[in-house]
């Protein structure tokens, strides 16, 4: 027993000893080391290419479903199907021309335009009473300083112009106007006498139409126009072309207006006036057809 209790302290001794030389060893460096980065190593940048999903019908007539690509390991991309509806494509139609009556327009002394419906046919256009043939001719009186112009007129008129369909005077109707002479009358009936007895110009003047232009054809409804009538006269027997020239107005069925034209007395054989208080007469008469007619 003594022997180990002397033993115990000496044993002891080098154990110690030994625990600190150990605890020497593993002291711990204190110098602060650096901060170690770690390296990241990343892949270059992949091109993503999407390629066009080829499109799939549907079985509805113009929809159309794409789908977008599915996304690779290396694109981090979501993507979502995306559905494009495409409008259908108007289809042209040919839609039929409406026809429409063939129109004329007769265009007012005040530029007005009425349009009339076409008709092709022929027209019948009768005078009136309220017609009125006159005559004017200028006249130096002796009693008188300035000349003046004598005016005769009748109303014993009659007529009928005929208009095949193609707007022309007709070739297998007459169309003829016919005044009455003896009824012709003035301010003066010595004058009146005169022409009546000496002066040739007999008991009618007769006016054969030939042609008609200025006119719209069809004969509108309504409006104005400016015409010339072409035809052949006839006084005591004695037949010249004589061109008359006027405005006409129509509405509806009536037909009004004045055409006039000019002649002279060696034209038609005709002699002056030679009367006392009369000292010389022009050498040209004015005529004048104050027009009321229907068109039939």
């Amino acid at each position: 027993m003594n022997i180990v209790k002397l033993l115990g302290p000496a044993c002891i001794i080098p154990i110690l000893s030994i625990g600190l030389l150990g605890c020497s060893s593993d002291q711990v460096d204190e110098t602060p080391r650096k901060a170690k980065t770690p390296e990241v190593t990343s892949a270059p940048l992949k091109q993503l290419t999407v390629e066009p999903a080829a499109a799939s019908v549907d079985q509805k007539p113009y929809e159309v479903k794409k789908t977008a690509p599915a996304a690779t390991p290396d694109s981090p991309i979501r993507t979502t199907p995306m559905i494009a509806t495409v409008p259908p494509n108007p289809v042209p139609t040919t839609k039929p021309i409406p026809t429409k009556p063939l129109s004329s327009v007769a265009t007012s002394s005040k530029g007005a335009a009425t349009p009339t419906t076409a008709k092709l046919e022929s027209v019948l256009i009768s005078l009136q009473p309220g017609s009125v043939a006159r005559y004017r001719i200028g006249e130096q009186f002796a009693r008188l300083p300035t000349p003046i112009t004598a005016v005769g007129e009748t109303s014993g008129i009659n007529g009928k112009v005929h208009f095949n369909p193609s707007g022309n005077i007709s070739s297998s109707d007459a169309s003829t106007i016919v005044i009455d002479v003896e009824s012709l009358k003035s301010d003066e009936s010595k004058r009146d006498n005169w022409v009546r007895r000496n002066g040739g110009i007999g008991s009618e003047i007769s006016i054969s139409l030939t042609k008609v232009s200025g006119h719209t054809w069809p004969l509108p409804d309504f409006g104005k126009m400016e015409v010339t009538i072409e035809g052949d006269m006839t006084i005591s027997d004695v037949t010249n072309p004589v061109i008359w020239k006027g405005t006409l107005d129509i509405a509806e069925s009536d037909i009004t207006g004045s055409i006039s034209t000019i002649i002279t007395w060696d034209q038609f054989s005709l002699s002056k006036p030679r009367l006392p208080f009369i000292i010389s007469v022009d050498d040209e008469i004015i005529l004048e057809l104050e027009v009321v007619a229907a068109k039939e």
